[in-house]
Protein backbone atom coordinates (compact mmCIF):
# COMPACT_ATOMS: atom_id res chain seq x y z
CA UNK A 1 0.00 0.00 0.00
CA UNK A 2 1.43 3.34 -0.99
CA UNK A 3 2.60 5.71 2.11
CA UNK A 4 0.13 8.87 0.80
CA UNK A 5 -3.02 6.05 1.48
CA UNK A 6 -1.69 4.59 4.77
CA UNK A 7 -0.90 8.40 6.06
CA UNK A 8 -4.23 9.33 5.02
CA UNK A 9 -5.70 6.18 7.14
CA UNK A 10 -3.61 7.14 10.17
CA UNK A 11 -4.29 10.69 9.77
CA UNK A 12 -8.52 9.60 9.71
CA UNK A 13 -7.71 7.66 12.87
CA UNK A 14 -5.92 10.53 14.75
CA UNK A 15 -8.70 12.75 14.16
CA UNK A 16 -11.66 10.31 15.42
CA UNK A 17 -9.01 9.80 18.50
CA UNK A 18 -9.28 13.10 19.21
CA UNK A 19 -13.24 13.69 18.58
CA UNK A 20 -13.95 10.58 20.78
CA UNK A 21 -13.23 12.60 24.03
CA UNK A 22 -16.55 14.11 23.39
CA UNK A 23 -18.10 10.67 23.12
CA UNK A 24 -16.26 8.67 26.11
CA UNK A 25 -16.42 11.06 28.93
CA UNK A 26 -16.85 8.53 31.42
CA UNK A 27 -13.79 6.59 30.63
CA UNK A 28 -11.23 9.13 29.62
CA UNK A 29 -8.24 6.73 30.78
CA UNK A 30 -8.91 3.57 29.42
CA UNK A 31 -9.79 5.22 25.92
CA UNK A 32 -6.34 7.28 26.21
CA UNK A 33 -4.60 4.66 26.71
CA UNK A 34 -6.21 2.33 23.85
CA UNK A 35 -6.73 4.75 21.70
CA UNK A 36 -3.19 6.84 21.88
CA UNK A 37 -1.82 3.37 21.19
CA UNK A 38 -4.00 2.41 18.18
CA UNK A 39 -3.15 6.12 16.66
CA UNK A 40 0.69 4.57 17.61
CA UNK A 41 0.39 1.83 15.31
CA UNK A 42 -1.52 3.26 12.74
CA UNK A 43 1.52 6.32 12.22
CA UNK A 44 4.61 3.51 12.53
CA UNK A 45 2.60 1.46 9.83
CA UNK A 46 2.96 3.97 8.19
CA UNK A 47 6.69 4.08 7.96
CA UNK A 48 7.10 0.27 8.05
CA UNK A 49 4.28 -0.54 5.40
CA UNK A 50 4.29 2.14 3.25
CA UNK A 51 6.05 1.97 -0.12
CA UNK A 52 7.57 4.53 -1.51
CA UNK A 53 5.69 7.02 -3.73
CA UNK A 54 8.72 7.91 -5.94
CA UNK A 55 12.14 6.53 -6.57
CA UNK A 56 13.64 8.94 -4.64
CA UNK A 57 12.03 8.25 -1.68
CA UNK A 58 13.74 4.94 -1.74
CA UNK A 59 16.80 3.98 0.65
CA UNK A 60 20.13 4.94 -0.03
CA UNK A 61 23.40 2.97 0.52
CA UNK A 62 25.75 5.01 2.06
CA UNK A 63 29.62 4.38 0.95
Amino acid sequence: MSRKTLAYIALVVSILFGAGFIVFEESRGTYAIIGGAVVAIAWISVGYLGKPDEPDDAPRDRI
